[in-house]
């Protein structure tokens, strides 16, 4: 099992070949054309997605800490939220569910994908909307070297203008470059399988830009490791990147992306 798909080693240099000028000139002019061609399509809405990674924060989560981040939330008007590394503790009555509170204190919906339960205690992974979810999906990676069963939660959500499917992951700690490999190159399906539908990927990202391109992913500009998780998207023409920032949070870094989102065109 040595050799992974790694192939995505493929891009191939592409060459275009242009026109020869033209050799009379016309002295008609063309008519203008139309204004609404003039100007750039404008999206059909703005979503505000944003990245939380949980995996390393060791205290207790109690209900004030949830009621101040979702006030961060509302304030930074976030749209859908990508969570991972969440701890549940079903049965606890001691413990708070943070899946169910969060939802509730933000007002959205939410999908849970666990990734290993131990004991009574679930990890995994979760996704929150203001938007409808239409369907969900967890994938767990196959063929990498941990015991923890990290997974990809997708959720398909209505945003309106179009569905966009929306990706929490976490990818395993100190994994090797194969193992990432593997991983990146699960990613690069969900375009596929869900195809023509916007992608937008939130997670422990590797900071590397070689898979990321072969994989064929655009992604928020390069910020610190200690910055929060990544995003990546894929970028069919029916996204567009309006901008980014991180709002310190604490849960630790709150990675916020801000898309344009195109309707789809009718055939």
């Amino acid at each position: 099992m040595k050799t992974i798909l790694v192939t995505l080693c493929f891009i191939a240099a592409a060459f275009f070949l242009s026109g020869c000028p033209a050799t009379e000139k016309v002295r008609k002019e063309a008519p203008s054309p139309p204004p609404s061609a003039n100007k750039p399509a404008e999206p059909g809405i703005v979503i505000r997605f944003a990245s939380l990674n949980l995996a390393k924060y060791t205290k207790r989560i109690e209900k004030t800490d949830l009621h101040q981040f979702s006030d961060v939330l509302k304030k930074e008007k976030i749209d859908v939220l990508a969570v991972q590394g969440i701890s549940r503790y079903p049965g606890v009555t001691s413990r708070i569910d943070l899946v169910d509170e969060l939802s509730f204190d933000a007002e959205m919906r939410n999908v849970f994908g666990e990734t290993i339960d131990l004991s009574g205690r679930q990890n995994g992974n979760a996704i929150f909307s203001a938007y409808p979810i239409r369907s969900s999906e967890n994938s767990h990676y196959d063929g990498i070297r941990s015991s923890n069963f990290e997974s990809a939660l997708q959720a398909v959500i209505d945003c309106g203008a179009r569905d966009v499917v929306f990706v929490s992951t976490l990818l395993p700690e100190k994994a090797s470059t194969e193992d990432v490999a593997t991983c990146v190159n699960r990613l690069s399906e969900f375009p596929v399988y869900y195809i023509n539908n916007p992608v937008i990927i939130g997670g422990n990202l590797p900071q590397s830009d070689v898979l990321r391109t072969i994989a064929r992913f655009d992604a928020t500009r390069p910020v610190k490791e200690d910055d929060g998780p990544r995003v990546w998207f894929a970028n069919d023409g029916s996204l567009k990147l309006l901008g980014q920032s991180v709002a310190h949070t604490q849960f630790g870094p709150l990675m916020i992306a801000e898309f344009g989102v195109f309707k789809k065109t009718q055939p």
